[in-house]
């Protein structure tokens, strides 16, 4: 049986990450061992934890963001399994049915060329949908296909799809080298968002495939729908606004930019407008976008290189 390692990032979600550890620990197909990249750790809280889940691997560590802890968490699991042949990147606000790992490893292992997996997420009620599969509109915004919606069986085909949430994410071990650009998988000037969009955009370009495996199914008790937005960090909502346009920068192709730039066009009008009216705390973020620019340029041209070899072999 093909074995895979799982992958955490927690940032003061104690809570979740315990109803987390504990559906990990019931998996049917169970993992070879279990990282946390506990950021801005609470000592007595990651203690009891610990304790309570003695084969997991605590490592903590000041708040460098998603990107940077799960690239973090990744790497620290391959050094304690190297020869796994999956990893499972978790949000710590999720909880897995037992047999969440063992469908996706079983599809993947049916299809060579998918580099990425994720199931049917499901909202805390367990009825409604928060996300199978991410889509990307002609206006470039990604959206997780029947989010918010009852689920009625209308997502209920393993089928392959543009994008998967990084909430809980399988990745074939074998294709991390090809989808790590400068040594990360996932990009980390995003610190935080979009970063899953991103990767599998990169796997697109490369031929590589993202499936959706309806029967794997996990709760995601996801925060920023439990809060309004007014209440999420300003940072946060910057770096959310931010990271449209450095995977935009990274990953677009010509052909496709100019087909849509018309609702591309109007959708940047339709944000500049709301954070103008609504949240001028965004608005940082264009600086913040053409501060990083560069390295998503640079990064561009390792991408599109990648793919024209691919192209041309």
């Amino acid at each position: 049986m093909p074995r895979y390692a799982i992958a955490i990032v927690n940032h003061k979600s104690y809570g979740d990450l315990e109803r987390c550890l504990a559906s990990l620990a019931a998996q049917v197909l169970p993992p070879a061992c279990a990282v946390v990249v506990d950021h801005d750790p609470e000592p007595q809280c990651a203690a009891e934890l610990a304790a309570r889940f003695p084969k997991v691997v605590f490592h903590g560590q000041a708040n460098q963001g998603f990107a940077a802890g799960a690239n973090l968490a990744l790497r620290l699991s391959a050094e304690l399994e190297p020869g796994v042949d999956y990893r499972l990147l978790l949000n710590a606000d999720i909880e897995l049915e037992p047999d969440f790992a063992s469908r996706l490893v079983r599809e993947m292992e049916a299809r060579p060329d998918v580099a990425l997996a994720s199931g049917k997420l499901l909202r805390e009620d367990g009825r409604t949908l928060d996300s199978t599969g991410i889509a990307m509109q002609k206006s470039r915004v990604f959206v997780d296909r029947g989010s918010e919606r009852p689920d009625l069986g209308q997502f209920e085909e393993i089928e392959r799809v543009f994008a998967l949430s990084g909430a809980a994410l399988m990745i074939r071990s074998a294709s991390i080298a090809a989808l790590e650009v400068e040594g990360e998988l996932l990009d980390e000037d995003f610190f935080a968002y979009h970063e899953d969009t991103d990767l599998s955009w990169r796997a697109q370009l490369l031929g590589l495939a993202c499936l959706y495996v309806p029967s794997a199914r996990a709760v995601h008790r996801r925060g920023w729908q439990q809060k309004r937005w007014r209440e999420i960090d300003p940072r946060v909502r910057r770096h959310s606004f931010k990271n449209r346009y450095l995977e935009m920068i990274k990953n677009e192709r010509a052909p496709e930019f100019l087909r849509d730039l018309p609702v591309i066009l109007l959708q940047e009008l339709l944000r500049l407008g709301g954070a103008l009216l609504l949240d001028p705390a965004r608005l940082p973020a264009y600086a913040d976008a053409m501060r990083l620019a560069g390295s998503a340029l640079r990064k561009r041209r390792i991408i599109q290189s990648r793919a024209r070899a691919l192209s041309a072999g």
